[in-house]
């Protein structure tokens, strides 16, 4: 199910790619190097729960050569927001995916999904949707050859599914080093293809909530990112990296299960295709999105063991969404061993320019009668898209056992703080004193271990 989308990915691939970046080994012709790891991701208010056990195969070969293999799966269960506002009034939804489950589904599954295909929020709820539950599974491929004259390519490929969503994608780069390897440039390029399918068909863009109405079984989406990076060895004891990427996306970028409220000067109105409920749109994104994105890193050695990592990031986009994020870590090494890893992220971004927290009549939208028409082309109240800062605290212990084996325990949390502006509503009406802006907090937990095999 589409309803975690990037931001949730990007977290879960935060926490198990740290983890698994802890041993770099090189392993021989025989054997392989094989870091395991398990995440169990929780948010706050009951909100997406995540177990992911990550495997991660590495074998080096003779001329340099080296294959790699890694395979993920995710468990998800849990709400999540729907797009609508909270409001000082009970609000009734009805869940797409709970509804598609139930037409045609055996005893067992209607007893399990029976009363979840609507759902009632209190009055100053969040309105989250409660039948959130997926399954993900992505395997991916890598392979690196030295060549000729100081170059190295690289070639690789992924696939990913759930129940709703498959990504496929190939990518290939190569690298020159110069000046006795102390320079390395490398140029890398990924195709990408998504296929949407959401459960009850691709909403119509900015359609009504109770019409259902569908643009078809699915969509596609295409992305194309191009990568160009320096390493320069500084001195023995620094290392910098400097990224600029380029990425192009075309296609279906909507989140199929996000809505947005339409309220008249703060009220709710009623819905006039369905009189027992209030109006709500489906939301709408626009089908090409272009990234800028600069990287700057430095690796730093202190001292005979320890060692500082420090990164920034900057992106931005034509979709108005510029951002900013500082990770830092430091590895400490306190005996032979045991090690600690304090880490800190900090991540601040502007608001998409269609981010809206809900649709105004006579300002986004008209109502005349039965007739509901949109005043603008794209809008979307995803809290992924709006203006919020978060900061990262986390701790790494990690324990070398013997060459190349070690075991290693990563404590994470992230808290988001709200950036945006309040958009006016009238005193004393429905959405007067609510929160516009859906902030969220997160744990995670994760158990690793590296070894030969």
């Amino acid at each position: 199910m589409q309803l975690k989308d990037k931001q949730l990915g990007k977290r879960l691939a935060l926490a198990t790619g740290a983890l698994l970046g802890g041993v770099q080994a090189q392993a021989g012709d025989s054997d392989w190097l094989v870091s395991s790891a398990v995440l169990v991701y929780s948010e706050s208010d009951d909100r997406v729960q995540a177990v992911e056990p990550v495997l991660n195969l590495r074998r080096d070969f003779n001329d340099e050569s080296s294959l790699n293999l890694r395979v993920v799966y995710d468990a998800l269960t849990g709400s999540s927001p729907n797009g609508a506002m909270a409001a000082n009034i009970a609000q009734t939804f009805t869940s797409a995916s709970a509804a598609a489950r139930l037409a045609g589904a055996d005893e067992d599954e209607q007893n399990q999904y029976e009363g979840r295909g609507s759902y009632t929020i209190a009055p100053g709820d969040l309105p989250l949707d409660s039948s959130f539950e997926d399954t993900r599974t992505t395997l991916s491929l890598g392979w690196s050859k030295p060549l000729n004259s100081g170059y190295t390519l690289n070639l690789g490929g992924a696939y990913s599914s759930e129940g709703d969503f498959t990504s496929m994608s190939v990518n290939g780069a190569i690298a020159r080093d110069f000046n006795n390897k102390a320079t390395t440039l490398s140029l890398g390029l990924n195709l990408e293809s998504d296929t949407s399918t959401p459960n009850g068909g691709v909403p119509a863009a900015l359609s009504t909530y109770a019409q259902r109405s569908t643009a078809g079984t699915e969509d596609t989406k295409q992305v194309v990112d191009l990568m160009l990076g320096v390493t320069q060895v500084i001195n023995r004891r620094w290392l910098m990296q400097f990224n600029f990427g380029l990425s192009e996306s075309s296609g279906y970028h909507n989140d199929p299960y996000k809505i947005l409220t339409v309220a008249d000067s703060g009220n709710l109105i009623t819905d006039p295709y369905d009189n027992e409920n209030y109006l709500y749109l489906m939301e709408s994104r626009p089908e090409d999105r272009q990234k800028i994105s600069l990287f700057w890193q430095n690796k730093v050695a202190v001292g005979a063991d320890d060692a500082i990592d420090v990164g920034y990031r900057y992106m931005t986009d034509d979709w108005g969404v510029n951002s900013h994020t500082l990770d830092l870590t430091y590895h400490w090494a306190l005996t032979e061993h045991l090690y600690l890893e304090p880490h800190y992220r900090y991540y601040t971004q502007t608001a998409a320019n269609f981010w809206l927290p809900f649709l105004a009549t006579g300002e986004d939208v008209t109502v005349t009668g039965s007739d509901v028409t949109a005043l603008v082309d794209s809008a979307s109240s995803d809290p992924r898209l709006a203006a919020f800062s978060a900061n990262t605290l986390g701790l790494k212990v990690g324990v070398p056992l013997r060459k190349d084996e070690e075991m290693s325990l990563r404590l994470e949390y992230y808290q988001q703080q709200d950036e945006n502006s309040l958009k006016d509503v009238a005193a004393g009406s429905n959405l007067d004193g609510q929160s516009q802006f859906a902030e969220l907090s997160a744990s995670w937990i994760q158990l690793g271990y590296t070894f030969r095999w």
